[in-house]
């Protein structure tokens, strides 16, 4: 809208963006400035008008700010290539598969079930492998479908981001400390199994890890915190459940993943492409898993 009694022909626009508030922040200059000036949205984009008389100072006041204040462009999310998280996809329902097979045919008569479970006096009397090992153990064929399918898709997600083998050895040990910190809250009986620890460790670190980066974005605060309401959200819808759901294994392990991905990104984050770094982590990973398994059956 036009000042009262001014024509069209009587204003030219000096600033011009897709959005209003980067029009808004140059307005502040002239009117520090004491210039006339309006913002007015058009077709075309947000325009900041000032009199034609004062068009020249209204732009060199401007080159001047912007000259003095230059913005740093935001870096570019990465391309991420769509295989990057397939090789923990894989390991995830191979693992999972693999391990409840063992468990169900008492592999070499071996009761791997009382051997691995998370036993919470157990886990504080010092079977620190129990958190590890409760991770590749199921109560039945659904509990185990369901962390693999669920589990699949918060793994290629943190693959895709991290890459296969950072976010393998980060949910796992994540996890672990979720289970840990579970034992110690819970009742000395208490007793908890499944990968389902995991799975809410991956999608904490997936969280933490993309709203580190869309703090480097120029968008406002709901893109920037979507990411973790988001999270939230689909930790309360899935991570609740029955009266056999551990919900405090589910938030500790999300707590877990939360922390360590805002710790690896306070750090400097990873650069996913790198092979040896992603070999080597992995085999971290599946190292951890073997050397739980090798203590429980000490």
């Amino acid at each position: 809208m036009l000042p009262d009694g001014s024509q069209p022909a009587d204003w030219v626009s000096v600033f011009c963006s897709p959005m209003r508030r980067p029009c808004e922040e140059q307005a502040l200059v002239l009117k520090a400035m004491d210039i006339a000036h309006f913002v007015t949205e058009q077709p075309d984009g947000c325009h900041l008008m000032v009199p034609v008389a004062l068009a020249v100072q209204a732009r060199s006041q401007l080159g001047l700010y912007r000259r003095e204040n230059p913005q740093r462009p935001a870096a570019p999310w990465p391309a991420i290539p769509p295989t990057r998280g397939l090789p923990l996809v894989t390991a995830w329902i191979v693992v999972l598969s693999l391990a409840y097979a063992v468990q169900v045919s008492s592999l070499f008569g071996l009761d791997w079930l009382g051997a691995g479970e998370l036993v919470a006096w157990r886990v504080r009397e010092g079977e620190w492998w129990r958190t590890v090992t409760a991770l590749t153990l199921h109560g039945d064929i659904d509990h185990v479908i369901g962390n693999i399918v669920f589990g699949a898709f918060f793994a290629y997600l943190a693959g895709q981001y991290l890459g296969s083998g950072v976010a393998a050895l980060g949910s796992i040990a994540l996890a672990s400390l979720g289970n840990a910190a579970n034992a110690f809250l819970q009742l000395a009986q208490h007793r908890s199994i499944g990968a389902s620890t995991a799975v809410f460790a991956a999608l904490g670190l997936v969280a933490a890890v993309v709203l580190g980066r869309s703090r480097q974005q120029p968008p406002g605060w709901a893109r920037r915190w979507s990411p973790a309401v988001g999270a939230v959200a689909l930790l309360a819808y899935t991570g609740t459940g029955d009266e056999h759901t551990d919900v405090f294994a589910h938030l500790a392990g999300f707590l877990a993943g939360a922390l360590g991905g805002a710790v690896l990104h306070g750090l400097g984050g990873v650069r996913p492409g790198q092979l040896p770094l992603q070999a080597g982590t992995g085999l971290a990973a599946a190292a951890l898993l073997a050397l739980a398994w090798w203590r429980a059956f000490l």
